[in-house]
């Protein structure tokens, strides 16, 4: 019987209707650019860009995201195949551009970088996304954390179906120098302050990359890493210490967003064969010798808790700015913060904090 429901679970799962692009005439008083770096090749039913297929060319773009403006905090409805659009309530396009060369990506990049004080952020999409699905997303969480305006979307190939786990696991590894090459051209077009972001398999993706740029020696685009934030990780624990080993000293703050409630990580751990995946570890023991800080968003989560950063409204208002998270995490680490917002427990390197919803907020949300 329980084989039968998941049976069914999964056949509604795969006919649900998917998040696309779509444009406005008509875009909101706020439009967010982002910057897009892609190593996903045409769709091999429609010929559209951006598609489910693995290019071994790095595509470059610029989108301009138009914000609804109906729309609470943490909430993201954006244009899904056969329904009609809201320009009032979803995420929509104000325009795009196709950069044909390194050189013209950069120099836009570079103006944009001079606006925002040179920082960026590079959010890296996870499991089961569709190009659109992770660039509204980005948008989203732009506007509710209040990030630099220089945002930049790596878009590996994800086949976006909830049976493709193997061909996307395959992708992650795949899309790693498409990652490394677009924080190389960030680099280059000025970026003093990057902030790296990995969803999901997304972060698979993103600590792959980070032991390759290790390995390689170029100590110059760890420089300027202004820290690693990794959500809901679909890491194999083992795994992700024998990444950190290999990168050696890394970037800092280097932060986990964790949840036991995490239903999606618990299928994984399900198809891997193991109880623990790095997003949902509760025993901070295990990477102790790791200077990394886990934040459990458990009493946070929403729907099926694999989001929870970007999904509560209260989490959100709780964290704020990242920038800001960020200076509170270091000053922690070094004894001299008070994060106040929950358990704290320190072993050896690591330091671990549960939330909690009432000592976030002050009493009730």
């Amino acid at each position: 019987m329980r084989v039968l429901v998941i049976a069914a679970l999964v056949a509604l799962v795969s006919c649900a209707p998917r998040g696309e692009l779509a444009y406005t005439p008509e875009p909101s008083a706020d439009v967010r650019p982002v910057f897009v770096g892609s190593t996903r090749g045409l769709d091999p039913e429609t010929g559209a860009e951006f598609g489910i297929t693995r290019s071994e060319t790095l595509q470059r773009a610029r989108f301009l995201v138009s914000v609804p403006p109906d729309r609470r905090t943490g909430q993201l409805h954006y244009p899904l195949e056969g329904r009609r659009i809201d320009p009032q309530k979803d995420f929509l396009l104000a325009g795009s551009k196709n950069y044909p060369d390194p050189a013209a990506f950069q120099a836009e990049l570079r103006q944009s970088l001079k606006a925002s004080g040179g920082e960026a952020v590079v959010f890296v999409h996870g499991f089961n996304n569709t190009f659109a699905e992770g660039l509204y997303r980005l948008a989203q969480m732009g506007v509710d954390f209040d990030l630099p305006r220089t945002l930049v979307y790596y878009a590996w190939p994800s086949r976006g179906h909830v049976l493709g786990y193997a061909y996307d696991r395959d992708s992650a590894i795949f899309a790693r120098d498409g990652l490394r090459q677009t924080l190389r051209e960030l680099e280059r077009a000025g970026a003093k302050r990057i902030l790296l972001v990995g969803h999901s398999m997304g972060s698979s993706v993103t600590m792959e990359t980070l032991r390759d740029i290790a390995l390689s020696g170029e100590t110059e685009t760890f420089s300027h890493l202004a820290g690693v934030l990794l959500i809901s990780p679909d890491i194999d624990v083992d795994m992700f210490r024998e990444q950190a080993r290999t990168i050696g000293a890394l970037p800092q703050p280097f932060v986990i967003f964790t949840s036991r409630k995490d239903k999606a990580l618990r299928l994984s751990s399900k198809i891997a064969g193991e109880r623990d995946r790095l997003g949902t570890l509760q025993d901070i023991s295990r990477v102790a010798d790791l200077k990394v800080t886990m934040i459990d968003t458990g009493a946070f989560s929403t729907a099926d808790g694999h989001f929870n950063v970007a999904n509560n409204p209260a989490l959100i208002r709780m964290l704020g700015r990242t920038g800001q998270l960020a200076q509170m995490l270091e000053g922690e680490q070094t004894g001299k913060g008070n994060l106040a917002t929950g358990v704290v427990l320190t072993v050896q390197e690591a330091t671990r904090i549960v939330l909690s919803p009432i000592t976030a907020l002050g009493g009730g949300n």
